[in-house]
């Protein structure tokens, strides 16, 4: 079985990219409030491969006290070792890179080590919210900005080897019916040999 670790800012849709690899409305999702507060693993089997998704709680939501005790609780909970991938997901229409983006990647750096980072995929959600005709350099210079404040963070904390960028990234979009139907299922891409 393969595990991932879902991370990211509380309302990226974490658990609704979650929901669309399981193909269930398995982890509650709102418009309005966050809803994941505990680490909830859900596990998947298909002909493709068995993997579990590990929904965490979003960061940058109410104060960094909490943050630092929602990642105290990943880092009791979670086993590290069998961790094939950390995914970060960040929204792919915000125009600018955050300060509180900033502080979930310095704060995930800090709490769970720089280590992480050298397996871990981006996800970009809400990517069909993006004008097809600029979602491609949208793509492009969000990833620049993620991995390029991911560098300086990890090599802060003497990242050895230093990051290299992000092995997997993805868009995906789970407001849109239609999104997938001409790319590559995300089943597929998490249950294939890396």
């Amino acid at each position: 079985m393969r595990n991932f670790l879902v991370v990211g800012r509380t309302g990226v849709g974490k658990s609704s990219f979650i929901n669309s690899i399981v193909g269930n409305n398995v982890a509650s999702t709102s418009r309005y409030e966050a809803c994941t507060k505990f680490i909830q693993n859900y596990t998947c089997r298909n002909n493709l491969g068995d993997i579990c998704i590990i929904d965490t709680p979003g960061l940058a939501e109410d104060d960094i006290e909490c943050d630092r005790k929602y990642l105290e609780m990943i880092k009791d909970s979670v086993d590290f070792t069998k961790i094939d991938a950390l995914i970060y997901v960040s929204r792919l229409d915000e125009t600018r890179f955050r300060p509180e983006e900033k502080q979930t990647i310095y704060l995930l750096t800090e709490k769970l080590g720089a280590l992480i980072w050298n397996k871990a995929w981006l996800t970009f959600t809400f990517a069909a919210s993006v004008p097809k005709e600029s979602r491609h350099i949208a793509t492009i210079n969000r990833k620049e900005q993620i991995e390029n404040f991911v560098r300086i963070v990890t090599s802060e904390y003497g990242l050895n080897p230093p990051f290299q960028g992000f092995k997997i990234k993805l868009r995906v979009d789970n407001t849109s019916k239609t999104w997938t139907s001409k790319s590559i299922p995300i089943m597929s891409v998490l249950t294939k040999d890396r």
